[in-house]
């Protein structure tokens, strides 16, 4: 039997609970880790992933007893559902009805959110989750950069704020080039000490480079080999450290996905086995999907 993702039996116990419906636990695992914003952070989203459709009930909770951990939670859900509505596609095809569905319920993540940091001012977390809010409803740049700030001076290296950071100045939400992006990443890179998964933002994008210039996922390798020497030099730089941390499995998979798409498997190889079979989505599909996945996996078994 594989080792879990990420072991953590005060969340599975939460998620278990929030499967039946039942809220409450999730707000006390949160609550558990205000000084771990890497963990603070992994929760919040696996918790919101399971308790969609439970946003309101959240907020309530966190209204009666003026809980931090439950506006979190309840910002955290409205965003998921929100980006679930709108889907994964280009602007142009989710049409003004969704939309609109799609921003009314962004909307209903701010003043939560806000109530969070609020309430709790060392907190990054709070901050870090309104990033999806703010690009979905077309925040203005001076107001984006302030976001990142308040993030940046608390837990420069959070993972999941550093990824959305990448979104926030990718093209197709900055309407620029990829120019500022990648310093960005860059920077992050250079600022990370050895075993850190934010090294893998650089991962993130190259991928938004490649689809900035041809969406064709045939094309992803190609365009991804430009940047092969930083790709293999970040990939190393995670690789020599023993941090752990509950973003490094999806880090191990964003690296494998991109040395898969250039066809190298050399450097391909160890993340493969750094992920022991855990698989991120987000990391397969820029190049096709998981049985991308499956096939490296397969010839990594008989070679």
């Amino acid at each position: 039997m594989r080792a879990p993702r990420w072991p953590d039996s005060a969340l599975a116990a939460a998620v278990a609970e929030a499967d039946e419906g039942r809220v409450r636990a999730a707000g006390t695992v949160l609550a558990e880790c205000r000084t771990d914003p890497e963990l603070r952070a992994h929760r919040v989203e696996v918790l919101a992933d399971r308790l969609i459709g439970f946003g309101e009930r959240v907020r309530d909770i966190g209204v009666q007893a003026r809980d931090p951990d439950m506006f979190l939670l309840a910002g955290a859900i409205f965003t998921k559902e929100a980006w679930a509505i709108r889907g994964a596609g280009l602007s142009t095809s989710v049409g003004d009805k969704r939309f609109r569905v799609f921003h009314s319920h962004l909307t209903q993540a701010v003043v939560p959110l806000r109530r969070a940091a609020d309430l709790l001012t060392d907190d990054p977390v709070p901050w870090s989750e309104m990033f999806p809010v703010s690009r979905g409803l077309e925040f203005d740049r001076a107001h984006k950069d302030q976001l990142w700030s308040e993030v940046d001076r608390r837990t420069p290296l959070l993972v999941s704020a550093n990824d959305s950071r990448v979104q926030t100045l990718a093209p197709k939400w900055s309407k620029g080039d990829e120019t500022e992006m990648l310093a960005f990443a860059r920077e992050r890179v250079e600022l990370a000490p050895n075993g850190h998964p934010v090294v893998a933002v650089l991962v993130s994008a190259v991928f938004e480079t490649a689809a900035h210039h041809d969406r064709r996922v045939g094309n992803v390798g190609r365009f991804c080999a430009k940047w092969r020497d930083e790709l293999v030099a970040a990939s190393a730089k995670l690789l020599s450290g023993t941090l752990a941390l509950p973003r490094t499995t999806w880090a191990h998979n964003m690296f494998a996905a991109v040395f898969v798409a250039m066809g190298d498997h050399l450097h391909a190889e160890p993340h493969l086995r750094a992920m022991d079979g855990h698989v991120s989505a987000a990391a397969w599909d820029w190049i096709g999907g998981e049985q991308r996945y499956r096939t490296a996996a397969t010839r990594l078994r008989t070679t």
